[in-house]
């Protein structure tokens, strides 16, 4: 897979002309394309997306014995490759007989942020907020074990995945160019049969990536992509093409 970015503030533009898409304004300077042999594009525009914040409130009598306890997961494989994809862990208590409602929250508080979770947790009055950390914005949890009826569970803020790629995620992937505090769009070019020429050459089916920053305006690619003029989409020569007959395959949109 080949990974190209684009230049921090640069201006990302795309020329079609006898079937050959020139994408100016990548890193390391233009690249060339045959769009008959672009299969498909998906582009994802950079978003934050919104932190989850959920509860779970402990109230009601609390009886010496009961066990209160419920699951937490997250997704955590863009984090590093030590902790499973979806880290998983029981959070539980006993209660004593000397335990309030505060200090079973505080139990719970302490076991939550002692584990490599990316959600944070406070108490106040028995009442556990949990909210997560970006960019791992979402997690589930469920009730596992409520002796005594003392366990309340509310979603509150769902969470809503970021989509696009931060330039610190660029950064620990080594990917050469990136800005650690710039956010990144991302265009995948699912491309097939380079034809001679082309600068990026490769056996079979292959998926390049653009990341460029969010700030960048990418309108003139995206139609040059949906090859607005039929005239530049029907290829050159014979020999511009390794011997293959040029075509069209689909005069449509190739974004998804």
């Amino acid at each position: 897979m080949k990974n190209l970015i684009v230049k921090a503030g640069a201006t990302l533009t795309g020329a079609l002309s006898d079937g050959v898409l020139s994408v100016a304004g990548v890193y390391g300077g233009t690249v060339k394309f045959n769009w008959n042999a672009i299969n498909k594009v998906n582009f994802t525009a950079y978003s934050a997306g919104t932190p989850q914040v959920s509860t779970a409130t402990i109230a009601g009598t609390l009886t010496a014995g009961n066990v209160i306890s419920f699951q937490l997961v997250q997704d955590l494989k863009k984090k590093n490759n030590v902790l499973p994809d979806e880290y998983l862990a029981l959070i539980s208590h006993t209660i004593s007989a000397t335990d309030t409602v505060t200090t079973i929250a505080a139990s719970i508080v302490a076991q939550v942020n002692a584990l490599p979770f990316e959600i944070v947790a406070t108490n106040s009055a028995g009442v556990v907020t949990l909210t997560a950390t970006a960019p791992y914005n979402v997690f589930t949890y469920a009730e596992v074990k409520d002796d005594g009826a003392n366990l309340t569970l509310a979603p509150g803020t769902a969470g809503v995945a970021p989509l696009g790629v931060t330039g610190a995620e660029l950064v620990a992937m080594e990917v050469e160019g990136a800005v650690a505090g710039s956010n990144y769009d991302v265009f995948e070019f699912f491309y097939a049969a380079p034809f001679i020429g082309d600068n990026i050459v490769a056996d079979g089916n292959q998926k390049i990536v653009l990341y460029v920053e969010s700030t960048v305006s990418t309108t003139d690619l995206e139609n040059s992509l949906k090859a607005l003029d039929i005239a530049d989409v029907t290829g050159a020569t014979v020999s511009d093409i390794n011997g293959a007959l040029a075509q069209v395959r689909e005069y449509l949109a190739k974004l998804s």
